[in-house]
């Protein structure tokens, strides 16, 4: 894009810090549940537009067996999208199942996560999380990264969270090669085109905890290596090149 090579610095991934810094924790909680086969939290979060409803509501549909099964259980993120909390009921109704949990505030989200990671499973087999306003459509992705074993998106920035991914068809052409750089490090999957495609791997899921347990071996490795570092770095390199400017230029320190 015509920017000079010296002018360019590889950060690693954006990640929020709460995420990086509880990696192990995380990560160990994941491996336990999947030894145990406890059922399998999957986070579906529908970001910028919506634009994945169609193939986020089929990805419902066919995980219908396994939620009634309780192999499965959902966390459905709606965002701020009306239209995506009603494609997402519509969904569940299409399953059978009516009876599920709502979140609507920041204060529900953080207590429902609290109480997953303390050990007490959630009080409905699905739980759909649906605001008004953007900022706790956004955040509780993040929070809710943590305590989700699956995290099935669109390639967006979230393919470089640490966080066990299903990679599931990309909106825009750009995101093919954020879920080429998640497989890459082991954390996620390739792009998967078909539902049919995202289904072949919750039934590898399903056979054993193989593929979980060597994806989150994969997370703490790659943090280690310090991949998900991003935004330190970011911050670390910003402080020292405003550290240089003020010694060359001393006015800047006023």
């Amino acid at each position: 894009m015509g920017v000079p090579a010296d002018r360019l610095v590889l950060a690693g991934h954006w990640i929020p810090k709460d995420l990086v810094d509880n990696i192990e924790f995380d990560c160990e909680l994941r491996k336990q549940r999947a030894r145990a086969r406890q059922p399998r939290r999957i986070l579906i979060p529908v970001g910028g537009a919506g634009a994945q409803k169609t193939f986020v509501s089929q990805f419902i549909q066919a995980l219908g067996s396994h939620v009634a099964e309780g192999k499965v259980q959902l966390m459905l993120n709606a965002g701020d999208h009306e239209h995506m909390r009603v494609a997402f009921a519509e969904a569940l109704a299409a399953i059978g199942v009516s009876d599920y949990a709502v979140v609507d505030s920041m204060e529900g989200v953080h207590e429902y996560a609290e109480r997953l990671r303390s050990g007490v499973e959630p009080t409905h087999a699905v739980t759909l999380f649906a605001f008004k306003q953007y900022f706790p459509a956004v955040a509780t992705t993040d929070v809710l990264s943590r305590v989700a074993d699956v995290l099935a998106c669109k390639p967006s920035e979230l393919a470089f969270y640490p966080v066990p991914k299903l990679m599931i068809r990309r909106v825009g052409d750009h995101e093919a090669y954020s879920a080429l750089r998640a497989s890459e490090l082991g954390d996620g999957t390739l792009e998967l085109r078909e539902v049919e495609d995202a289904m072949a791997y919750i039934a590898q899921m399903d056979a054993g905890p193989d593929l979980l347990l060597t994806m989150n071996k994969c997370i703490v490795s790659n943090k280690k290596s310090g991949f998900y570092d991003g935004c330190k770095n970011a911050v670390a390199l910003a402080t020292e090149l405003a550290a240089s400017s003020e010694k060359s230029l001393p006015f800047l320190a006023n």
